[in-house]
């Protein structure tokens, strides 16, 4: 893996991984076991090793007690990027409307009556 950035965060949630099993005291063993994983796999998980699947690493999680910790990564609601990206997608749909020429008493600041509306009649959607 070439990436520095991804090895990092790989190093990090290895730690991060063998943090969480030592404070549940659980072994290497007793995890993996729990997990339905190797010793030797999980050994790799805490390392940062890039090789190992993300199935395994959902099973580990899950032992740990944290079965949504995989999806909540990058869950649309924890992805400010996405979000923006999203909200700038939206159509513009609709009509702009644009106000109207003004009156003389309207640029003074005068209050002028407004204009009767039309009644409308029936139902629209």
């Amino acid at each position: 893996m070439s990436n520095l950035k991804a090895l990092r965060s790989l190093t990090d949630l290895g730690q991060n991984l063998r943090q969480a099993r030592l404070s549940r005291r659980f072994s290497i063993a007793e995890l993996a076991t729990r997990a339905d994983v190797s010793e030797r796999t999980l050994m790799r998980l805490e390392k940062g090793d890039p090789g190992v699947g993300v199935g395994n690493l959902a099973a580990v999680l899950a032992a740990l007690g944290s079965p949504k910790g995989l999806a909540d990564l990058i869950s649309p609601e924890n992805d400010p990027v996405g979000l923006s990206r999203a909200l700038d997608a939206i159509p513009k749909r609709g009509r702009s409307f644009k106000p109207g020429k003004s009156t003389k008493a309207e640029a003074r600041g005068d209050e002028a009556s407004p204009a009767p509306k039309p009644e409308r009649k029936g139902v629209s959607f």
